[in-house]
């Protein structure tokens, strides 16, 4: 079966994500964009066991396996993202979480 193909132009897939307006929608976008590339990861493998099955040349099928792994490592990016944002931002995270806005450095005036 082939994928069908959603959007303007045939054989032409859209998917989007909406800039993050806060860290749950980042992590959650982050998240996201990871479990497509794993899905897609794994769709490639599905396929090139096919075509290995069924006798397409080494060359070939070399393509399709970097392919896949090209996926998982963004998939791991994508992941690894989300948990770096998470550590980088947990000290703010966890003063917000008790009531305290973080909105700058006051400015001071000259003396």
């Amino acid at each position: 079966m082939l994928p069908r193909p959603r959007g303007r132009r045939p054989g032409r897939y859209t998917v989007e994500f909406d800039a993050p307006d806060s860290d749950g929608e980042f992590i959650a976008t982050s998240l996201a964009i990871a479990t497509l590339m794993g899905g897609l990861a794994d769709a490639v493998d599905d396929y090139t066991d096919e075509l290995t099955r069924r006798g397409m040349p080494p060359g070939i099928v070399l393509q399709f396996e970097h392919l896949a792994d090209n996926l998982t490592d963004a998939e791991h990016a994508a992941r690894t993202a989300a948990t770096n944002f998470a550590d980088y931002f947990e000290d703010a995270r966890t003063i917000a979480a008790r009531g305290i806005r973080i909105i700058g450095t006051p400015r001071r005036r000259a003396a």
